[in-house]
């Protein structure tokens, strides 16, 4: 058997789109009557076309010439498949990192949640509850994590609930940063059903999934109790 030549195949093996058409319908079964007959062309069209490929891929029988024609079709295959290996290899690696340094920045952040002394709540912009430190958790009477998934309108008492709903409309409508107590101070419920005076901050940050507004709660009932004591006294 004949070898192939590799010099013109890898540069290119200048076969036309009809010897590859030709080449192809070879390669599935059908004899020289029934290609002429697929390309619309002459059987003798078929025989030249033959003649040509073998200049630029040896003198092989037709055998031969579809048996080396997939093989370096293989070949390509075969290679553009490891390009696209190593590409996908190269994007899974670099989101892993992206994931691994996400994690570091998450993990970070809920520290500085957890030390923070005021309770702290993270509220999408449907007012869903994404995260709460342990203050919060405590401030309301939650156990751990129980706070996540509720609707920060369970954290204010039914009274409220229009009033709530409609600042944070209007706050999620223009996010701004708002200091503690800048607003009205308001009560909110824990989850036993009792109620404290409370004030909050609050901040929006823009994110690929909407609104994510923090929250910093204080609970103002010892501050409440010393006014009410100093107004008592003569």
């Amino acid at each position: 058997m004949h070898a192939l030549d590799r010099r013109t195949t890898e540069e290119g093996p200048l076969l036309s789109p009809r010897e590859h058409e030709l080449l192809t319908l070879a390669a599935k079964g059908h004899t020289d009557q029934g290609i002429a007959h697929h390309l619309g062309i002459s059987l003798a069209t078929v025989g030249t076309y033959w003649g040509r490929i073998r200049i630029k891929m040896g003198p092989l029988n037709r055998t031969e010439l579809v048996a080396h024609y997939l093989q370096d079709a293989a070949e390509k295959t075969v290679n553009q498949l490891k390009e696209d290996n190593s590409r996908l290899l190269e994007q899974v690696q670099e989101h892993a990192k992206t994931v691994r340094l996400l994690k570091t920045s998450l993990e970070l952040f809920r520290g500085l949640l957890e030390t923070a002394p005021d309770a702290i709540v993270l509220v999408s912009g449907e007012g869903t509850i994404e995260l709460a430190n342990q203050q919060a958790e405590e401030m309301f009477g939650y156990g751990k994590a129980e706070m996540l998934g509720l609707h920060v309108s369970q954290l204010v008492p039914e009274r409220y609930h229009d009033r709530h709903q409609a600042h944070m409309r209007a706050y999620n409508a223009s996010p701004s940063k708002r200091r503690m107590g800048e607003h009205l101070a308001t009560h909110a419920r824990r989850r036993d059903g009792s109620e404290f005076p409370m004030a909050t901050a609050l901040s929006a940050t823009e994110t690929p999934s909407g609104i994510l507004v923090t929250c910093i709660i204080r609970d103002l009932t010892d501050l409440a109790g010393s006014t009410q004591a100093s107004a008592d006294r003569p």
